[in-house]
C-alpha cells in the first residue's frame, strides 16, 4: 500500500488558514485547565504553561520509570528490541502530537494525556489487569481497570494535583474500543469526573460509555490504536510469533507499521479538521477495525502466552494478594508493602498534603495499588520473597533461547 500524503485541496485549505492566522475553535486553551487544589502549581511562568506543568509531573513521578519494566504485548522473553510499555506510550505521544499540530489543538495537553495513560497497567499487560481485576472483584465486589488506575496513580496516590483536562482523557482514553467518530463528552468539572470514576469501580459497563471531554483527549484515545496495530505486528515477527506480516490484509492503511502510522494519520486529520469531533473515513475504520481482528487471531490468542498467564502467573498473584493482606494484618513494618510502597507514598505524599495516612486506607485496595505497581521483574522477585513454598514459577526465554534449541535439534539428528 502506498504512503498517502493529504490532498491539494486540504493543502490549500490548511496554508490559507495558517497564512490568516485562523485558530481551531475546539482548541482546549491553558486557561482552561482546573485543578483540586488552584492554589498550588499555578503561578504564572512563561516557560511552565498549565499542561507543560503537567507533563513535568508525570515524567519524574515514580511509575513512570516502570514503564520499561512493563509488558506491552509479549512476556516471559528477554529481548531488547520489543516494544514495554515505556515505548508504547512515547510512540502515542508523537503520533498524538503530529495529529494535533495539524489539528491545531493544544499539543501540551495531548502529550500529558499520552504519557500519562498507562501509568496505571500492571504487570503482565492486558492479561495481569484482568488477574487483578478477578481477584479485586471477587473480593470486593469492585472492579480494577488499568485507565481508572492511572488517574488513582496521579490524583491519589502520588497527589500531584494534574488538571482535571489531563485526568479526564487519560481516564477516557480505552484504546481497546474502535470507532469511527469521537464525539467529546461532557465532564466539566471534579464533582462530575468523581462520580464517573466511581462508577467505574462499581459498575462494569460504565468503562464502554466513557467519552473524553477534549478533542486533545480524543486524539490520544485513536493514537493509542493507531500506535500498537502495526508496532505489535514488528514485535511479533521480532520474537518468533509471525515470520513475516504476509498474512495481513492491509488495505488502504497497508500491513506495516509506518504504512499504518502514516495513513490514518492522513485520514484522521482531513476529516477531522476544523470540527467538534475526530474522525476517519468509513474505508479506514472498516481496515482498521480488519486490523485489530487480525492482530487478536494472530497474534494475541495465538501465543503460548496465554497457557502460562493461566497455568502459573493467575495463581501467582493470588498467593501474592494473600501474602501481602497478610503482611498488613500482622502490622509487620518489615515487609515489603510496607517498606516498598506505603512507606514511600506516605513520604511522597507529605511533600503536598500535612496528613497523608494511606496506611488506614482499605487493606485490600493497598495490596492492589501495589500489585498494580510492580514491573514484570519486580512482580516474580516479590513472589519468590514472599511466597517461598509456591509450587509456581516463570521462566523467561533468554537471548541465546533460539540458538540453543537449534543447536540441540542438530545435536539429535547428528545422534
Amino acid at each position: 500500500m502506498p504512503y498517502r500524503n493529504f490532498s491539494a485541496a486540504f493543502i490549500e485549505q490548511y496554508e490559507a488558514d495558517r497564512a490568516a492566522g485562523r485558530t481551531n475553535p475546539y482548541r482546549t486553551d491553558d486557561a482552561q485547565a482546573q485543578r483540586r487544589n488552584p492554589a498550588r502549581d499555578c503561578s504564572p511562568r512563561l516557560h511552565r504553561p498549565a499542561f507543560v506543568r503537567d507533563i513535568d509531573k508525570i515524567l519524574n513521578v515514580a511509575p513512570y520509570n516502570r514503564y520499561a519494566g512493563k509488558t506491552q504485548v509479549f512476556s516471559f522473553v528477554r529481548n531488547d528490541d520489543i516494544s514495554r510499555r515505556g515505548l508504547h506510550v512515547q510512540l502515542v505521544a508523537r503520533t498524538a502530537r503530529t495529529i494535533a499540530r495539524l489539528l491545531g489543538l493544544n499539543e501540551d495537553l495531548t502529550e500529558a494525556i499520552a504519557l500519562g495513560h498507562d501509568l496505571g497497567h500492571t504487570p503482565f499487560g492486558h492479561a495481569g489487569e484482568r488477574i487483578l481485576n478477578d481477584i479485586y472483584h471477587t473480593d470486593t465486589g469492585r472492579y480494577f481497570n488499568h485507565n481508572v488506575h492511572s488517574v488513582r496513580v496521579l490524583d491519589t496516590l502520588y497527589a500531584r494535583n494534574i488538571t482535571l483536562q489531563t485526568l479526564d482523557g487519560i481516564l477516557c482514553h480505552n484504546g481497546e474500543s474502535s470507532q469511527k467518530t469521537f464525539r467529546v463528552g461532557a465532564t466539566h468539572d471534579f464533582a462530575a469526573f468523581d462520580t464517573l470514576m466511581e462508577a467505574c469501580d462499581t459498575d462494569e459497563k460504565t468503562i464502554a460509555t466513557l467519552r473524553p471531554s477534549t478533542l486533545e483527549g480524543c486524539v490520544v484515545r485513536i493514537s493509542d490504536m493507531i500506535a500498537y496495530v502495526g508496532k505489535d505486528r514488528q514485535d511479533a515477527i521480532g520474537v518468533g510469533t509471525l515470520a513475516d506480516d504476509s498474512a495481513f490484509s492491509g488495505g488502504v492503511l497497508g500491513v506495516q507499521n509506518a504504512e499504518i502510522i502514516n495513513n490514518l494519520t492522513v485520514d484522521i486529520v482531513e476529516h477531522s479538521y476544523m470540527r467538534d469531533r475526530i474522525e476517519m473515513s468509513d474505508e479506514a475504520f472498516a481496515n482498521l477495525k480488519t486490523a485489530k481482528a487480525e492482530n487478536y487471531e494472530r497474534i494475541y490468542l495465538s501465543d503460548e502466552q496465554s497457557r502460562v498467564y493461566d497455568d502459573e502467573i493467575r495463581p501467582m498473584f493470588a498467593e501474592l494478594y494473600e501474602a501481602i493482606l497478610g503482611d498488613i494484618a500482622s502490622h509487620d513494618e518489615s515487609a515489603p508493602v510496607f517498606k516498598h510502597f506505603i512507606e514511600r507514598i506516605e513520604r511522597q505524599r507529605r511533600l503536598y498534603e500535612a496528613d497523608s495516612p494511606y496506611r488506614r486506607e482499605d487493606p485490600r485496595r493497598i495490596a492492589v495499588d501495589y500489585l498494580a505497581s510492580m514491573t514484570d521483574e519486580y512482580f516474580l522477585a516479590a513472589h519468590r520473597f514472599m511466597c517461598p513454598g509456591s509450587r509456581h514459577a516463570v521462566q523467561f526465554r533468554d537471548y541465546f533461547y533460539d540458538m540453543r534449541r537449534l543447536g540441540d535439534d542438530k545435536a539429535e539428528s547428528a545422534s
